[in-house]
């Protein structure tokens, strides 16, 4: 995932919401399947930190027979790009032929995103959606990961609920 990289590159962030939406009233959700990690230690960590915000923006948790407002899920995805670096030295001039060197680098990068969904339990439409993609480092330790998660749902959450 995206966001247990230990990388110096930021998470790249973006929402989009409803805005028909009455946001003032969603005070209660209930967690719903997207596409979870199969790994279980991160989808606790992002459980944990989605939990976390919105319970800070005034939410609370509920069981289904509560009738939640709002239904939450989370979807992680990941790709694998190609960067590829080059370098070229030499001297030389057309006329005199040139002496150059050169080599170039290819290197898998596994980048991963993590998109969170709040659905209107009424009307069953999404009416926000955030989503944050980071490079992966995928030697990185526990601490460093779970930091990483809770920075990612800090920023996802930031511009929730939105300004109208």
């Amino acid at each position: 995932l995206a966001l247990l990289g230990t990388t110096a590159f930021a998470h790249t962030v973006t929402y989009d919401y409803d805005k028909a939406a009455d946001f003032s009233g969603f005070k209660t959700y209930l967690w719903v399947r997207g596409t979870p990690l199969n790994d279980e230690i991160n989808h606790k960590r992002i459980v944990a930190a989605i939990d976390a915000q919105l319970t800070s923006k005034g939410l609370a948790k509920v069981e289904a027979r509560a009738d939640p407002a709002v239904f939450v899920a989370y979807h992680a995805t990941f790709d694998r790009d190609l960067q590829i670096s080059g370098f070229s030295s030499g001297w030389g001039g057309y006329r005199f032929g040139p002496n150059r060197s050169g080599s170039a680098r290819v290197d898998k990068i596994l980048t991963g995103t993590l998109a969170v969904d709040l659905v209107d339990a009424k009307t069953r439409d999404i009416v926000w959606r955030g989503m944050a993609s980071k490079e992966v480092d995928v030697k990185a330790s526990p601490e460093k990961r779970e930091k990483n998660i809770n920075k990612a749902a800090e920023k996802l959450f930031k511009n929730y609920p939105p300004k109208k």
